[in-house]
């Protein structure tokens, strides 16, 4: 073959090579990507009709989450089922364990996503339902990461995280240098009048028990909790009735409150708060904002568009006006949040809610069933 049409071959060649890598690229195929995966997600959305969420309890939390998602999406309904994050694993092992699956979408904590959800085997991978570039581009979330609790990087997506104040008391009955040290705490003067949340099932106050766990070490905090149980007046799981017990004055003080106490003070209910105790500080918690996709779910569309949603500047600004969260999203601001919501820069925190950290070893559910066993 004559050698001008070798190269000429050649040539053409290498040019149809390079126009088919550039065209495969990220770049070049991105927007078309993403456009035509929403587009069929939503068209699917609106057929399945609605999507079915279970999240935290509490009526602004409720109305923040449906009335915002209405207005986005009026086409596509929600139910939203709201309880602490035990309650929720327990209802939806019940219907598995039948044979129904109603449920699309989790949003709890991460304790109880790795204690209970995933065991439970019960979720889907989250971030291949991830869709809109708002959401994808890592430029939007804080260290330029999605954040995860569960080792696989994979089931439970940290959206928000807060530090949680150790305690709140009645500023009527108490004053907060009474009770900004942990060890104050076990002075004879507060015995009978400290509603302690129970620390066995997953929540606020497991969290509360494992960071001291962490700062104290086993023994110290074995000692503490045998002490607190003796000079607890109530032990209790609801987290909304003993708030509400610290502001009545029933109780002058309560430890581990819930993260539901947000919702509270915006109702109106009074109470001091200590951010963090001056020996030990405080820890970093996701809080409810554990986000999860449930498999088998009747409505996998209308799931991915609500987890699209919750994820954008919109639905996370929602979120945190209700919950009083700090957004791992860069672009939401903080100024509703409670100052003592707030990590403090330059602050080191101790992560509660890696999977090694948010569940109880064999050790510690072993002394929290002994002393505070029913």
């Amino acid at each position: 073959m004559n050698n001008r049409y070798i190269r000429a071959a050649l040539f053409l060649g290498t040019v149809g090579f390079l126009s088919l890598v550039w065209t495969n690229t990220p770049s070049a195929q991105t927007k078309a990507t993403w456009q035509e995966r929403w587009e069929k997600a939503l068209a699917e959305a609106k057929k399945e009709g609605k999507v079915v969420v279970m999240a935290p309890p509490g009526d602004l939390i409720r109305d923040a989450m449906t009335q915002g998602f209405k207005k986005a999406y009026p086409d596509i309904s929600m139910e939203y089922s709201g309880a602490r994050g035990g309650e929720l694993a327990t209802r939806v092992k019940a219907e598995r364990d039948a044979g129904i699956y109603s449920v699309d979408i989790v949003i709890s904590g991460t304790s109880t996503a790795n204690s209970y959800f995933k065991p439970m085997k019960a979720l889907d991978p989250i971030e291949p339902a991830f869709i809109l570039p708002e959401v994808m581009d890592l430029k939007y979330w804080r260290d330029s990461r999605l954040e995860f609790s569960d080792r696989s990087t994979r089931y439970t997506l940290v959206f928000a995280t807060q530090n949680p104040p150790p305690l709140i008391f009645n500023p009527a009955q108490v004053k907060a240098e009474e009770v900004d040290e942990l060890n104050e705490l076990l002075d004879p003067k507060w015995k009978g009048k400290i509603a302690v949340q129970d620390p066995i099932p997953s929540g606020t106050g497991q969290g509360g028990f494992r960071w001291l766990w962490h700062v104290l070490g086993p023994e110290k905090a074995k000692d503490f909790y045998r002490k607190m149980h003796a000079q607890a007046g109530a032990i209790d799981r609801d987290q909304r009735r003993q708030i509400e017990w610290v502001a009545q004055g029933k109780y002058p003080l309560h430890l581990s409150p819930g993260t539901i106490m947000f919702q509270l003070s915006k109702r109106g209910l009074k109470f001091g708060v200590v951010s963090e105790l001056k020996d030990y500080g405080s820890y970093l918690s996701a809080g409810f904002a554990g986000a999860m996709l449930v498999n088998k779910a009747p409505h996998p569309n209308a799931a991915k568009v609500f987890l699209n949603w919750l994820l954008t500047r919109e639905g996370q600004t929602a979120w945190s006006n209700a919950m009083g969260y700090v957004s791992r999203r860069l672009d939401v601001p903080t100024d509703h949040i409670p100052s003592y919501w707030i990590p403090k820069p330059k602050v080191k925190y101790w992560p509660s809610y890696y999977e090694e950290d948010s569940t109880l070893t064999p050790e510690q559910e072993k002394f929290l069933k002994e002393i505070f066993g029913r």
